[in-house]
Order: structure tokens, then sequence, then C-alpha cells
């Protein structure tokens, strides 16, 4: 057999296997290291004929003989392969009792809630089947697969690496496209499965020539011209080199003489320049018969079953039995071990035969495959969709919906919307009613909303527009709500709001009748028959925009629902969800608690493990944080139960990484190498998690720390494009107020007073608009360094002990120790030292039983500072090499800065002052002026003229290269002079 690049004469056992050396090795590796437990992928790609099937036989052969049980899947053209269509193929085999249970990828979903759920048995299954035995999978032409089938992939592609599995992929690299889904996941499979790519090459002359000398004895003088003849016309493809080969064999002008082979006239040899033509001139030589029974063969599809044929072309399995015979040993067909069906040799060979026949005649055929297929008890609807479609019959429209059906409760939903897709474009075509085609955009857009939000919400305006055109007023207010529900994860919550809050009103006034049928069209949808299932996306989205009252009071109206009716939907489970974030944010964290596990138990009920991880991580992020980060055991486990639930979820998760749940308690216990890079990871442009904005923030707030004020910015100006005049109500609260929050301290960083206090004001109205209480104590902080930075000390000294009343009722740890901390570092300057360490001592055990490792750096520099200036160098020294053993691996040059200056100051080396080249009169008048004097005070205090204060400023200003006393003042602050 030659497939590829691999010869073998039937009067010869054995192959060789010609110019895939390095490719061979590498293969060689892989199966290795997985007989040894450590398993990968490989991509193989190249042209048609260019030797993937052959090199991935070669693979499996040595597999085999080493003990590994090797599966192959295929997909194919021509026809809608079904979802999973490759893995079917490859798990069709009935488990073993002491293996799980097969996953439900076929017809019968129903022992998975959904994908991530499928993927998971799925996952499972190989995974036991890899434990009993090495595994090879062998997944041929990739590059026709469904969408499905490339998600699953990349889970298995994943566990690959931990297990005894190896992983084979054939594509046809001419046929990707920039856009094909198959191109836009290499680089994931490279990233994280670290795949193996082999791009196989046309052979070289040397290589068919090394190919001519293992299979035929020629002179010297013929193998030279039958290499020049294969080297011109095939070009290195060696599926050519096969078929020429074999025709001048069949034609014998390459004949076996005794021990050695003659070359004839090659002039004479009527060898066809395309392969086609070789192929359908084979299919020729047996016979007219033969070779119409195999064009029909090639409408009903790469693989033929004998029955369907034999009811297609009216003749007996006997009759097509003889043709099967003859095809098979002139390699056109291959005959399948189960005796039921033939599967053609090459892809190429059925296209040959099926572009060979005219178009009517094709039309007609596929029809009558379609009219057999249909009186099958239980016909597969993708097949019958795709041969009605082709016959033209008004039929597929019906088919292609129940193949789009059976796609969804199979969870590949990309599949499903190009069953959709397509049927839709057939309906319109046949003039169907208008309430008809709005329910298929709404379906359509339901399967398209996370790969292109934008054109799912396309589909939604023509679908509303066409429920309205046909006054079905509950379709319209139905679909107005999930239009909502996009929009504000799209990022349009604002507008989204409004679409549901307005869709949920019209399904409120429903009749009771109404209500009736739109609970039976949301089953016939597939969403779940509860007509107020948008109202728990709504509570979720109020609370989440920042409107918690509201989302409270219309929750309230849920909860008086009884729970035998409500638990177990995503939309009680929403509702819930939205409960807590509200009660979270308007400082009732006991409460809050108690609906988030109410969330997600409804969650957990429908084994939506995403959702569930979801709602863990909003609790850790929201309530444990904020009002119990002190609790290191809870937040602890919540991460981790988070990061369990996103690992069962994993098939819903290809822009989320389940570690992603521990970025919290990175940041805060000073693991940023790992936190940068997740935070990197999910706010790139193209992620579509809804976890993107956290993301953005998390990177922010590193940037500023670690000396990239610039990327902190550009994450501020992503999130809030309008800067400080953003409006509240149209972005998520919670990961808003603490970027207006380092909006504000970068602000403060450069001394620009004015631009500080613009994002201040923001954060202020945006609190107030709210209600919020979580971010009080944080705000009032802000303006309590605004106004030191301004050297105004009382309003700061005031701003701070705002900040520590807020952050006691209720507690929160985090907010408690920064209040601490800055009435220290005031109360220093201030000379009341003993109110000082007391506030300091506070804010240093916090932070500790915080595990918040900045926090204790920036605290120790604090006391420090009170050490320094009470007469303590030594402690001061050691409390800052402290800080400086915590920021060095962090990487935390801010703070950095701030030691190096400290441990000047300590040391009595030249004073801050001397650097900037002022004397010791100046740095008088700079003190006085950070504490608040006017020029006329400060002319009193040194008993100068104010004319002659207005000097010393002229001359201070210069030599700091600043402009106002606010910057003065900072100057003064940041290096010891007060």
């Amino acid at each position: 057999m030659v497939a590829g690049m691999v010869i073998q004469h039937p009067n010869e056992p054995g192959s060789i296997l010609v110019g895939r050396a390095r490719e061979l090795a590498t293969l060689r590796e892989r199966l290795e290291a997985t007989l040894a437990g450590n398993g990968g992928l490989v991509l193989i790609g190249g042209e048609a004929g260019i030797g993937k099937t052959a090199l991935a036989a070669a693979l499996a052969r040595e597999a085999r003989a080493q003990g590994a049980l090797v599966r192959a899947g295929y997909c194919y053209d021509l026809t809608e392969t079904p979802p999973y269509g490759p893995w079917i193929e490859v798990l069709s085999q009935a488990p073993r009792p002491d293996r799980p249970a097969l996953p439900p990828l076929g017809d019968a979903p129903e022992q998975a809630t959904n994908q991530a759920t499928l993927f998971v048995q799925v996952r499972e299954f190989i995974s036991a089947l890899a434990r009993e035995q090495p595994l090879v999978l062998l997944l041929e032409d990739l590059h026709w697969a469904d969408p499905g089938s490339l998600d699953l992939l990349r889970i298995m592609a994943r566990s690959a690496a931990m297990l005894p599995l190896l992983i084979v992929v054939t594509y046809r690299a001419d046929e990707l496209t920039h856009r094909h889904p198959l191109f836009t996941l290499f680089p994931l499979l490279v990233r994280e499965a670290r795949a193996v790519r082999l791009d196989l090459r046309r052979l070289e002359l040397d290589h068919v020539r090394e190919l001519i000398a293992a299979r035929y004895r020629l002179s010297s003088d013929d193998e030279d011209r039958l290499v020049g003849y294969l080297g011109d016309r095939a070009e290195g493809n060696p599926l050519y080199i096969v078929e020429l080969l074999r025709t001048l064999e069949e034609e014998r002008l390459l004949q076996l003489q005794g021990e050695t082979w003659l070359l004839g006239d090659l002039a004479q040899a009527r060898v066809p320049l395309l392969l086609r033509q070789v192929i359908e001139a084979r299919s020729l030589r047996l016979g007219t018969k033969a070779h119409t029974l195999l064009s029909v063969a090639s409408v009903i599809g790469e693989e033929v079953s004998l029955s369907l044929w034999s009811a297609v072309s009216e003749l007996s399995e006997e009759t097509l039995l003889e043709v099967v015979e003859t095809a098979v040993e002139a390699r056109l067909l291959d005959a399948l071990s189960s005796g039921e069906a033939v599967r053609f040799a090459h892809a190429l060979i059925r296209e040959t035969l099926y572009e060979g026949l005219l178009p009517p005649r094709r039309r007609a055929w596929h029809r009558r495959v379609a009219e057999a297929l249909l009186a099958l008890p239980a016909p597969d609807p993708d097949a019958v969709a795709y041969h009605l479609q082709r016959a033209g019959d008004p039929r597929a429209a019906e088919w292609l919906v129940r193949a789009g059906e059976r796609a969804q409760r199979a969870y590949a939903l990309l599949t499903a919307a190009e069953r959709f897709e397509a049927a839709l474009q057939l309906l319109e075509a046949q003039g169907a009613p208008a309430s008809e085609r709005a329910k298929l955009l709404y379906r359509l857009a339901r399967m398209r909303r996370y790969a292109d939000p934008r054109q799912a919400l396309g589909y939604l305006e023509d679908a509303i527009a066409l429920a309205e055109e046909a006054s079905d007023h509950a379709l319209a207010a139905y679909i107005g709500c999930f239009r909502g529900s996009l929009l504000c994860t799209s990022g349009e919550i604002r507008g989204g709001l409004a679409d549901l809050e307005a869709g949920v009103a019209a399904i409120d006034a429903l009749s009771p009748d109404e209500r009736g049928r739109l609970r039976a069209l949301q089953q016939q949808l597939g969403d779940p028959p509860d007509e107020y299932h948008y109202r728990g996306a709504l509570v979720s989205w109020l609370a989440i925009a920042g409107r918690g009252t509201e989302a409270l009071a219309l929750g309230a109206q849920l909860d008086t629902r009884p729970p035998a009716h409500a638990l177990g939907t995503s939309g009680y489970a929403n509702a819930w969800r939205g409960i807590a974030s509200a009660l979270a944010t308007l400082g009732r964290p006991e409460e809050a608690r108690q609906a988030y596990a109410r969330a997600s138990a409804a969650y957990r009920a429908v084994e939506h493990h995403y959702q569930v991880g979801n709602a863990l991580l909003l609790e850790l992020f929201e309530v444990v944080l904020p009002y119990r980060a002190d609790d290191l055991a809870e937040r602890r486990r919540l991460a981790q139960a988070a990061e369990q639930a996103w690992s069962r979820a994993s098939g819903a998760l290809s822009d989320l990484p389940p570690r992603f749940a521990w970025l919290p308690l990175l940041l805060i216990e000073g693991n940023w190498a790992e936190a940068r890079e997740l935070a990197r990871a999910i706010s790139a442009p193209g992620e579509r998690t809804n976890w993107r904005p956290f993301a953005r923030m998390a990177l922010a707030l590193l940037a500023r720390e670690q000396g990239q004020p610039d990327l902190a910015w550009r994450m501020i100006r992503e999130h809030l494009p309008a800067g400080p005049a953003s409006e509240p109500g149209d972005a998520i609260l919670l990961d808003t107020l603490p970027l207006q929050r380092l909006a504000a301290t970068l602000a403060l960083d450069y001394g620009n007073l004015e631009l500080a206090a613009a994002w201040l004001e923001a954060h202020e109205r945006w609190l107030n608009w709210s209600g919020a209480v979580l971010g009080r104590a944080e705000g009032y902080l802000g303006w309590a360094a605004y106004h030191r930075a301004a050297g105004k000390l009382s309003l700061a000294h005031h701003h701070a002990e705002q900040a520590l009343a807020w952050a006691e009722q209720p507690r929160q740890p985090l907010a408690l120790l920064a209040a601490h901390r800055l009435m220290g570092e005031l109360e220093t300057h201030a000379r009341r030292y003993d109110e000082a360490a007391a506030h300091l001592d506070a804010a240093l055990a916090l932070a500790g039983a915080c595990d918040a490792l900045l926090e204790r750096a920036l605290t120790l520099l604090a006391l420090a500072e009170l050490r320094r200036v009470t007469g303590q160098p030594g402690s001061a020294r050691s409390l800052t090499e402290e800080a400086r053993a915590i920021c060095d691996p962090l990487g935390a040059v801010r703070v950095l800065a701030l030691v190096d200056d400290l441990l000047t100051r300590i040391a009595g080396r030249t004073p801050p002052g001397a650097v900037a080249g002022l004397t010791p009169r100046e740095i008088e008048v700079l003190r006085l002026v950070a504490e608040g004097l006017t020029d006329a005070q400060v002319a009193e205090r040194l008993f100068l003229s104010p004319r002659t204060v207005s000097q010393h400023l002229r001359s201070i200003y210069n030599k700091l290269g600043v402009s106002s006393r606010a910057a003065a003042t900072r100057f003064a602050i940041e290096h010891g002079l007060l």
C-alpha cells in the first residue's frame, strides 16, 4: 500500500517510508514518552496526498506493536459531519463494565446538562481508557471538523501530557484560511498543550529515487527515466507518484520479467497530468456499471453503508459486493471490518467521482438518498438535511432545524448555528411566516452569542422586528429580554438593562393564555419553561451596575415564589447572585453570604459548574476579602472551590483558566508574577470572559506598583474611556471604583492635584448614586491623601478619621489597615508619637492577619519613619530592610524607591534638601509651607518679611522643578522634611 510515502507491493510484505525520517523520529519520541505516561498532541499538516495518513498509519503500526491501543476518528467533506463526528467514531466501541459510561456525544445527551459536563464525561472516559492501556487517538482530516470537535480537542489536549495518551491530528494545510476555526486554534494548542507541529513538504527527487529503488529492480537508465518522469508529473506529491506508478503497471509499461522490472516507452503512456483523470480512468477500467455505482456511492458520502447503497441503487447487496470486491482490489474502496460499510480509499477519489456527475444527475441521486434515509426508523437529521439541500427539496429546512436542535442538545453551539442559518436562508426563500423566521433568528443568536456577540445582536434586532410584524408580543418581549442580557454581557449595561426592564414589564403584562403560550414557546426553543426566566438576569445586572436597592426590591418578589418551582433554574440562581452582590455592596455581608450560598446551590442543581465558579469567586471578591480578609482559611477555601468548579466546566472556558480563581489572593499574598501572567492573558484583546474587567483592574494595580504607570493608565482608559466624566450605570460598579481610586493616586504621583480631585469626585459621585458602602472607607482615604499632598494636613486628618469610622462599621480589615497606617503617618508628622505608634501597631497586626504582603511592607516603612524621628536609627534601619526583603521579589519598584530614600535619611547622609540644592533657610521655609502656613505666617514664624519668604519660595520652586505649593509640599512629605 502507498498512502503518502509508504509503498507496499502485493507480492512483498512490509512497507517502506521514504523522505520522512525527521518526522518519523519525532513521532517515535512522542510515542516513547506516551508509553512512559507523558502523552501529548501532534499536528500533521500538508496538502492533499502529501502523506499525512501514511505517516499516522506508520505510527499506529508501531504503537500497536508496542502494546498501545489505537483508535481513529474521521471527518468527511461534501457531507455535514454530525457534531463531534470524529470523537463519536473514536468512542463508538462499547465500554467494558469497569470504565465510566460512554459519553452521550450522539443523539442522547440527556445524561449531560451542559457542554462542560459533557466534555468532563468524555475526558474521564478517555482518561480511563488510557490508564488501562496506553492510548493513541488518530483524528483524520480535522480541517473538515465541526467546531464542537475542535473545542473537545482543546480540552483533551490539555489533559494528554498527564496521561499515556497521544493524540495525532491530520489536516490539509491548504484548506485553512485565517478565519478557519482550526487555524485560530493552533496557537492555543501550541501554548496550552505544547503541541508538536509537523508540516509535510513534497518529496525531493532523491526521495523518489529511494522509493523506486526499494520497490523496483530497474537498470540505471530505466531508473533515471522513471524518476524524471515522476518528478515532472507528480511534482513530489506521494499520492500522485503512487497513482502514476499503478497506472504504468496496469498499462504494462512497467512490468516484472523474472526478477527484474522493465520500463517501456514512456512517450506511449497515456498518463493524464491530473490525478483526478488518473482516478477516473481507473474507475472506468472496472466497467461502466461499476463506475456508475461508485458514482452513486460518492453521492452517499465518504463512508457508505452497503444497505443504504443497495436501497438507493435498487440492487441487491450481493450484486453490490461484486463491485465492492473489484473496487477494493483497485484501491478505490476500503472495506470496513464491520462488514456493513465501505470507505473511499482517499477523499480525492470520492471528489473525482462526485464531480464527474452532471449537476441534474447529482440532484436526482441526492433526492433518492434522502428518501432512502427517511425510510429508516431513526434517520440521521444531518444526513437527511444535507441530501435534501443538495436535491433542492423544500423539506431541507425542517431537517436542518432538527439537525440544529440535535447539535444544540449536544452543546455544539456553532454547529447548531450553521444548521439554523442554512434553514433560515431556505425559509426566507420560501416566504415562511415572520414569527417562524423570528424564532429561528433568536435560536441563531443564542448559538452565536459567545463566538460573535455583535453578530448575535444583529440577529436579535431582525428577530424583534419580525415578531412585531407578526404581532407576536410575547415573542417580541422574550427576545427583547435576551437582547438586553446580551447587551449587558457585551459591556453595554445601561442599554441592556433598559431592554431587560422593558421586556420583563411586557411579560408581566401578558394574559394568562399568552404566558402559557410563552412557556410552550420556551420549551420549543430549548429554554427553561419559565416566563420569569430573564427576571433573574435583571436582578443580577441591576446589582452589578450598582443599582442594588432596585435589585433587592425585585429580588424580593422572586423570593416569594415556591423553591420547588424555582430551584434548579438558572434564572433563580441568577436572582440570588444579584441579591448577594447587592447586599455585599450595601454593607450587609452576612446576608450576602447566605444569598451566595443559595445561588451556588441553584447553579449546582443544574450542573452549571462555570456559574458555580463565578458565584464562589464573586463571594470571595465582594464579601470575604472586603469584610473577612483576615479569615485566611475561608478565603482559600473559596478560591480552591471556584478553581475546582471551573475545572469541571473546562469545556466552557476557552478564555478562562481555572487558576484565575486565585487572582485576588495572589495579589494580596504577593505572588505577583503568576497574578500578572493570569491578568495579562484574560485582559488581552479578543478575550470574551466576563472577568476581563477584573483582570484589567488587577493588571493596572500591579502596573503602578511595578513602575509601569503608562500601562496602568491604559487599563483605566480602556475601562472608562470618558475618564472622570464617566457616568455610573454603564460599567460594573465594584470593578470601576478601584480603578477610579487608582487614577486619583496616579495623578497624585505626578503632582496633578486637579486631575486627582476630578477622579475622587467621580468616585464619590458613583458611591452616592449607588448608595454603596463598599468603597466608602477607601474614598475617604483617597481624599486624605489628596489633602495631605495639598498641604492641608488638618483636612487630611479629618478624612482619615472618617475612613477609619467607615472601615469599622461594618468591619473591613484591609480598609481598616490602610486607615490605621495613614493615621499613624499623620500623627507622626504632627509629633504625636504615642498615637502614631498605636495606629501603626494596629496596621501591622492587620497586615499579618490578612497575609497582605505589600501592606506589611508599607506599614513597616511608616514604623521605620516613626523610629527615625524618635531617635531609634537601628530599629528604623532594621524595619526598612525588612520592607526591602518583601519588595525585592515582588519587583515593587515604587516602594523600593521609598526604601532607598528612607535608608538615606536614616544614615544621616546628605539630606534630600541638599541634593536639590536647597539652603538651610529654604528648607525651613519649605517645611512650614508644607505644614499649611501662608507666606505671612511663615514670615512671622521666621522673623522675615513676606517679600523675603516669596523670594525663597521662587528659589525653592526653581530648584525642585515645580510650580505650585502643592508640588513643593509633596516633595517635602516624600523626603521626610516634616
